[in-house]
């Protein structure tokens, strides 16, 4: 089995991968894809979003309740805890 590498950079680069593609094959109403992850997963993904995107560094990290959304121009990544 694989180990578990699916965080900020990874969730980004399928991103923009996607909504280019939906894009290019004229796609033009936003999709979305869901993406389920166990418990632990979910909590290294919401953490690793968390600390990269975070504006201050002041901010405490606050959990997020068992979904996130991830919107790019062609689709939304919704990442849910299983």
């Amino acid at each position: 089995m694989a180990e578990f590498n699916f965080g900020t950079a990874s969730i980004y680069e399928l991103g923009q991968m996607i909504s280019s593609k939906l894009s290019e094959d004229g796609i033009t109403q936003k999709a979305e894809l869901v993406i389920y992850l166990n418990k632990e997963e979910f909590n290294r993904v919401d953490e690793d979003l968390f600390y990269r995107s975070r504006k201050n560094e002041n901010d405490d990290f606050i959990p997020s309740q068992g979904m996130i959304d991830i919107n790019f121009d062609n689709i939304k990544i919704i990442l849910k805890q299983r």
